[in-house]
């Protein structure tokens, strides 16, 4: 489901980077569809890039090591980066915007949307799906400006779409932030979990 969501959202290209491939699955469907002329597929892991080579053989490129290093320069048209924690997305691409980007960080979504819009990237499309008994966000980024509000940092910039799998989640966190010792931080978060509840009225 998670890599279908991603799938969805690549467009046709003349470079295609995966970021951390994995067993090359994305890549694959990539190739399939005939979206991209080359197709590079990046993992520091050596186990993964094998497994990523024997589904694809010669129709991607293989390049092993850490994040965008290994690419030397190449500047993919879209480079997808996901199954990472926000941090180490946000460590890669330190003092890099490329032309489009889509991510699925795990962990610490708030500050990744902070700041990449502030850091040279726009948002264009922003959501949730559940896969697996869990919830991910998935974010498409272009080059531009763009300024967020506190609701779209903490929720996603269309929030307000209230699709399903961002409603249910939402109860979810509200759930677990009324059980949970009133602190300042969880009455703040209640706060905002409540906000964005009014704008899906």
């Amino acid at each position: 489901m998670r890599l279908n969501e991603i799938f969805v959202l690549i467009d046709k290209c003349k470079i295609f980077a995966d970021i951390g491939c994995d067993h090359g699955q994305l890549c694959k469907k990539v190739a399939d569809a005939g979206l991209a002329e080359r197709i590079l597929a990046v993992d520091i892991s050596d186990a993964c890039l094998n497994k990523a080579r024997n589904l694809l053989g010669d129709r991607a490129e293989y390049y092993l090591g850490d994040g965008l290093n290994p690419l030397n320069g190449i500047l993919p048209d879209i480079t997808v980066i996901s199954g990472m924690g926000g941090n180490t997305i946000l460590h890669i691409l330190k003092d890099r915007v490329l032309p489009c980007l889509i991510i699925s960080p795990q962990g610490d979504v708030y500050k990744v949307r902070d700041e990449l819009t502030q850091n040279g990237y726009k948002i264009i499309e922003d959501k949730v799906v559940f896969d697996g008994g869990k919830y991910y966000d998935i974010i498409k980024l272009l080059r531009g400006e763009q300024h967020l509000t506190d609701l779209q940092k903490t929720f996603g910039v269309f929030f307000n779409r209230g699709e399903e799998a961002f409603k249910s989640r939402l109860l979810l966190e509200k759930k677990k932030t009324l059980s949970f010792k009133q602190t300042e931080v969880n009455i703040k978060k209640l706060q905002l979990i409540e906000e964005a509840e009014k704008c899906l009225r």
